[in-house]
């Protein structure tokens, strides 16, 4: 392969891959845009974030991650709860 071609065939791979990282930004871009659908819940006596995260999530559905969302919905840098405490949860 000629040295022209390589500086070609490199060229095209760059431009390829820079091409690739930009439609994963936009794509990555356009779901954080999109509004999640929330509910609200009210702590009761002896609830947890896990407990009440695992009251509101599809079978299958990662805890862990339903548990940092409604972390982050209520703006809530601890796992601690108040009974009577209304919380905005993500629905379905």
């Amino acid at each position: 392969m000629s040295k022209s071609a390589q500086n070609l065939s490199t060229r095209v791979l760059i431009l390829l891959l820079a091409l690739t990282s930009i439609f994963l930004l936009l794509d990555n871009i356009g779901a954080a845009d999109e509004p999640q659908a929330v509910g609200s819940y009210v702590v009761q006596p002896g609830d947890t974030l896990w407990s009440i995260a695992e009251g509101i999530s599809e079978p299958g559905t990662d805890i862990r991650e339903v548990v940092s969302d409604v972390k982050t919905l209520n703006a809530m840098s601890t796992s601690s709860l108040q009974i009577g405490q209304a919380l905005v949860v993500p629905a379905g």
